[in-house]
C-alpha cells in the first residue's frame, strides 16, 4: 500500500508540472528570451537532474542547427527504480516517466504491493518519430519543426522497460543506502516468498521543445497525442495511391471478376441497404462482430424489404463502428459501403454460402478496405473519428514501437506489424482473409490510421512534419546523401531517387522496408512458401465456432485456385499437395466433423511447416515424389489428382524418372554425387521404379474409400516401428519435458527417424519397455534432403549416407476396417535405413 501512495502522490504532482504547456505559453516564451540572453538562471519552469541533463543540450538530435550538422547520437539509456525517480520530484523528465509508468500500471495490480525499489525501469530514448535517416537510405537530418519563430521542436518517444527484478544495488546509489534498504525489505518481507510480478513496455510520446539562439537548450517536454485523425490527409493518401500505382492497387471498373449474385451494399447517402445492378466503386469493413446485448440489428429475410428504404438504418439500432464506417465514407467522398453484418443475409442458407465463397473478390475489388484493427469487440465505434476522440494517453495504451538504435528512432518496418499484428481483430480467424485479400487498407487503430498498397505504407504518426513542407532550413536537400560514386551514377539509383522524392512529398508515405516479408501481400505470384505462411498465421487465430475452419478461408482458397490453376481440396491445393502434406501440429487430436485428418484444418492447434524446410532456404519446398493420390471425390468419384511431380530441383513425373536408369543430377552445392543418389535410392524399396510397378490399387480398399468422401487413396510403403524419447541423460532417464523431436526405432530396436515436435507425456505413454514392445505404423509419402546447415556438417565428417531423408506419416489404423488410417503426425526416417524397418506395400485410405 505504501508503493501505491507514493504513485499517487507521484500522479498528482507530474499532471502538475506536465500540463503548464496550453496555460503558461505567454510565460514560457518570456522565459525563452533570458535564455537566448544567456541568462539561464531564470528558467525556473523546467528543471532536470543530473541523470537527465544529457537531454537538454540540442546537440544531442542529429539535425543543422546554426549552419552545422550535428550527428552520432545514440539513444541515451539508463536503469532506475521507480524508488530513484520518486527522489527528483523537481526532475520533469523523472516525472514524465513515472507518470507513464504509473497510467500503465493500472493494468497490472500486483504492481502496486511491491516494493518500488525493485520494479525497475530501464529508459531508452530519444526515439524521434520520423521517417528517419535509413529508410530510405539516405544520410539527411532529423526532421525537427522549425514552424515556431521561438522554439525547436522534436516530436519523440521514449521507450520505458518495465520489470521486476530483485533488490540490487544501481549506479546513483550509495552501497551503504543499498544495504539498509535490503535490511527494512528483508525485516518488512521475510515470509513474503512471492514471484514477481510481470512486467511490460511502453513508448509515451512526447515533443521536446528547445530554445533558439546562440545556445539552445530544452525548455519544454509536453504530452503529444492527437484526438482525431485529419480526414484530408486520409484522401491525401488514397489519392496518390491510385494516381501513382494505378489498377496494381485499384481494381478496374468493371474488372473481369463480377461481384457475386445477390451482391448488397450500404447506400450511406440514402441510409439503406440496396442491391446494385452492374459495377459499383465501394468500400469494404473489417471489424470484429460484437456480442449484441442490445439487439443491434442484421440483414434477415425479414427485414431485407424493410432495410432497402431510404432511411431505414437511421430508424434501426445498428453498432457504434458501422456508423462510424458509413460517416467516414462520406466525408472521404465514398457512397456506398459493404458491412456482412448487413450486406449477407445471414439466416439464408442459400445465398449465404456463396456470398463467403466469394469474399476474395468483393475485398479484392473493393476501393480500400476500412480496417477497424482494434484491441476490443464492444462495437462502440472507431477512435479518432470526429465526436469520438482517442484516450488522451493513446500511446502508453497501445502496443510499443520497436526502437532503431542504429537510426535513433522507431522501426517503420515493424510498424503495422506491431500496431496492428498484436492487436486483438489481427487474431480473429475471419480477419486474416478479410486483411490478406484487400488492396489498400486503412487500419483504424486506437492511437493512430495507418495506410497500406501494395507497394507503400504511410502512417498517421509521420504527419507532424512532411518532407515538402516541414519548416526545414534552406539548403537541406532531401535526396542528398554520401554514397559510392558508382552507385549515384547508376541509372536505377537516379531514378529510384525520382521516385522517392515524388513519395516523400505525400505526408508520411513510406517504402515497404527492404526486409519486409510482405506476408500479407496477394498478387498473381504467390508461392508456395507464401501459402504455407498464410496458414501458420491463420492457424493460430481464433474462432467462435471451429466448424467457420474452412469458411473463414475459402476466399484465400478461391484466390489460390485463380492464381495457381489448382483445384482445393479442404484448404489445400491439389497442386501442391505432396508438400502441403507435411505440416506439423502439437495436437495430435482432430478437429471431427467432415474434415479429413490429412488437412490442416482438422488440427486443434496452430501448425508449421519450418520443421520440413526453413523458409529462407534455398531448397525450399523441394521433393521427391514418391507416391501417386487419388481423391474420394464427394461429387466425382475417385479420381486420380493433378498433383505437380518433381524430383528436387527438377520438375519431372514418376513415370518419366522410371524410364532413366540414372537420377537427375543436383546442382547445388553439399549435395550427394550423382553415383551416391543413385546406389542409395535403388536400395531404398520405395523408389521411382518401383513406385511405377505399383499402379494398381486393391479393389477392396477403394470399396472401403468410396464409403470415405474426401478420403485420400494412394499405393506406398508402410512400415511397423517403434516410439521413443529422442535423448536420455546418463542415468537413463529422458532428459527434456515439453515438446521435441522423438526417436524412431526399428525391431532391431536401431535409430533410423525422428517424429517432429511430439509432447514427451504422450511419447511417454506409448514407448516400449521391457517386455512391452509398441509398434506404430508410418507411411512415406515423399523424399527430401537433410536441411542444408546439416548436410554441410554431414560432408564434413564424411556421413553422406544420411544425407538423403524420407518424409513418413505416423497413422493410425482404424479398427475393423482394413486400409483405413487417419493421420497422427509426420517425421522423417533415414533413406538408407528404411530397408531395415522392413516395409511393405500397401493400398492406404487416408481418412
Amino acid at each position: 500500500m505504501k508503493a501505491l501512495s507514493i504513485l499517487r502522490t507521484i500522479k498528482a504532482s507530474t499532471k502538475s508540472r506536465l500540463s503548464f504547456k496550453p496555460s503558461r505559453e505567454d510565460e514560457v516564451n518570456s522565459q525563452s528570451e533570458q535564455i537566448r540572453d544567456g541568462n539561464h538562471s531564470q528558467l525556473k519552469r523546467f528543471n532536470l537532474c543530473e541523470r537527465c541533463k544529457p537531454w537538454s543540450p540540442i546537440d544531442i538530435h542529429s539535425i543543422i542547427y546554426g549552419g552545422v550538422v550535428n550527428t552520432g547520437f545514440r539513444p541515451i539509456r539508463a536503469d532506475v527504480s521507480v524508488e530513484q525517480l520518486t527522489r527528483t520530484p523537481q526532475c520533469s523528465i523523472c516525472a514524465a516517466v513515472l507518470e507513464a509508468y504509473y497510467e500503465r500500471s493500472q493494468e497490472f495490480p500486483s504492481l502496486q504491493s511491491w516494493p518500488p525499489n525493485d520494479i525497475i525501469i530501464t529508459i531508452t530514448g530519444p526515439l524521434y518519430i520520423d521517417q528517419g535517416r535509413e529508410q530510405y537510405r539516405i544520410e539527411s537530418p532529423r526532421q525537427a519543426d522549425y514552424s515556431d519563430p521561438n522554439f525547436i521542436f522534436m516530436r519523440v518517444c521514449i521507450k520505458l522497460e518495465v520489470k521486476c527484478l530483485p533488490c540490487k544495488y544501481l549506479e546513483g546509489d550509495s552501497k551503504e543506502e543499498r544495504v539498509k534498504e535490503q535490511r527494512n525489505q528483508v525485516a518488512t518481507t521475510t515470509s513474503d516468498t512471492r514471484e514477481p510480478p510481470s512486467g511490460f513496455t511502453i513508448t509515451p510520446q512526447f515533443r521536446m521543445k528547445y530554445t533558439k539562439g546562440k545556445t539552445p537548450v530544452l525548455c519544454g517536454l509536453e504530452w503529444w497525442e492527437t484526438p482525431y485523425f485529419d480526414i484530408q490527409l486520409l484522401r491525401n493518401w488514397l489519392k496518390y495511391c491510385g494516381d501513382a500505382h494505378g489498377t496494381q492497387c485499384v481494381a478496374r471498373a468493371g474488372g473481369v471478376d463480377p461481384l457475386p449474385e445477390g451482391f448488397r451494399v450500404i447506400d450511406t447517402q440514402n441510409m439503406s441497404v440496396i442491391q446494385p445492378v452492374g459495377y459499383i466503386r465501394f468500400v469494404a469493413l473489417s471489424y470484429m462482430w460484437a456480442c449484441d446485448p442490445n439487439g443491434n440489428v442484421q440483414l434477415e429475410q425479414s427485414n431485407v424489404d424493410t432495410l432497402k428504404l431510404p432511411g431505414s438504418l437511421e430508424k434501426v439500432t445498428i453498432p457504434g463502428i458501422i456508423t462510424d464506417s458509413i460517416t467516414l465514407c462520406r466525408d472521404l467522398g465514398e457512397r456506398y459501403l459493404w458491412v456482412d453484418r448487413l450486406c449477407i443475409i445471414q439466416d439464408d442458407e442459400v445465398t449465404k454460402p456463396a456470398q463467403i465463397t466469394a469474399m476474395d473478390r468483393i475485398y479484392s475489388l473493393a476501393t480500400f478496405t476500412i480496417i477497424a484493427a482494434l484491441n476490443t469487440r464492444d462495437g462502440v465505434g472507431l477512435p479518432g473519428v470526429c465526436g469520438r476522440p482517442r484516450h488522451p494517453r493513446a500511446s502508453v495504451w497501445s502496443h510499443p514501437h520497436n526502437a532503431d538504435v542504429e537510426g535513433t528512432g522507431i522501426d517503420l518496418d515493424d510498424l503495422i506489424r506491431n500496431v496492428v499484428g498484436d492487436s486483438l481483430w489481427n487474431k480473429r480467424g475471419w480477419t486474416f482473409q478479410e486483411r490478406l485479400l484487400s488492396k489498400r487498407r486503412l487500419y483504424i487503430t486506437e492511437s493512430q490510421v495507418i495506410f497500406e498498397c501494395y507497394e507503400n505504407q504511410a502512417a498517421e504518426l509521420l504527419t507532424w512534419s512532411p518532407p515538402a513542407a516541414c519548416g526545414r532550413p534552406d539548403g537541406v536537400d532531401l535526396l542528398a546523401r554520401n554514397d559510392d560514386p558508382e552507385e549515384v551514377n547508376s541509372v536505377t539509383d537516379i531514378n529510384s531517387r525520382f521516385e522517392l522524392q515524388k513519395a516523400t512529398a505525400i505526408p508520411s508515405f513510406y517504402e515497404r522496408g527492404r526486409y519486409n516479408n510482405n506476408s500479407f501481400v496477394f498478387k498473381e505470384t504467390v508461392l508456395i512458401q507464401d501459402y504455407c505462411r498464410w496458414v501458420e498465421n491463420y492457424s493460430s487465430r481464433q474462432l467462435s465456432y471451429g466448424s467457420d475452419i474452412l469458411n473463414a478461408f475459402a476466399g484465400v482458397g478461391s484466390s489460390l485456385a485463380v492464381a495457381w490453376n489448382s483445384k482445393m481440396l479442404y484448404g489445400m491445393p491439389e497442386k501442391y499437395l505432396s508438400v502441403c502434406l507435411l505440416w506439423n501440429s502439437t495436437s495430435t487430436g482432430g478437429r471431427g466433423g467432415d474434415i479429413p485428418s490429412w488437412s490442416w484444418a482438422s488440427s486443434l492447434a496452430p501448425i508449421d511447416y519450418t520443421w520440413h524446410c526453413e523458409f529462407h532456404d534455398k531448397d525450399l519446398f523441394q521433393i521427391a515424389s514418391l507416391v501417386y493420390y487419388h481423391y474420394q471425390d464427394p461429387s466425382q468419384g475417385l479420381r486420380k489428382l493433378d498433383v505437380q511431380e518433381r524430383w528436387m530441383q527438377h520438375e519431372i513425373t514418376i513415370e518419366e524418372l522410371a524410364k532413366r536408369n540414372e537420377l537427375p543430377p543436383l546442382q547445388r552445392k553439399n549435395t550427394p554425387e550423382k553415383w551416391r543418389t543413385d546406389k542409395y535410392w535403388k536400395e531404398c524399396p520405395q523408389n521411382p521404379w518401383e513406385t511405377f510397378k505399383h499402379l494398381a490399387l486393391s479393389p477392396d480398399a477403394c470399396n472401403i474409400a468410396a464409403m470415405l468422401p474426401g478420403s485420400l487413396v494412394f499405393n506406398t510403403t508402410v512400415a511397423s516401428l517403434e516410439i521413443d524419447h529422442l535423448h536420455y541423460t546418463e542415468e537413463g532417464t529422458p532428459k527434456e519435458y515439453g515438446v521435441f523431436n522423438a526417436g524412431l526405432r526399428n525391431k532391431q530396436g536401431e535409430g533410423v527417424g525422428t517424429l517432429s515436435q511430439m509432447e514427451f507425456r504422450w511419447v511417454e505413454a506409448r514407448r516400449s519397455t521391457e517386455g512391452n514392445r509398441k509398434y506404430f505404423d508410418f507411411i512415406v509419402l515423399s523424399g527430401e534432403l537433410e536441411k542444408w546447415g546439416r548436410r554441410k556438417w554431414q560432408y564434413l565428417l564424411d556421413q553422406c549416407e544420411d544425407t538423403w531423408l524420407l518424409d513418413v506419416m505416423l497413422v493410425e489404423r482404424l479398427p475393423c476396417k482394413p486400409f483405413v488410417a487417419r493421420r497422427v503426425a509426420v517425421g522423417t526416417v533415414k533413406l538408407r535405413m528404411w530397408k531395415d524397418c522392413e516395409p511393405r506395400w500397401e493400398t492406404v485410405v487416408l481418412c
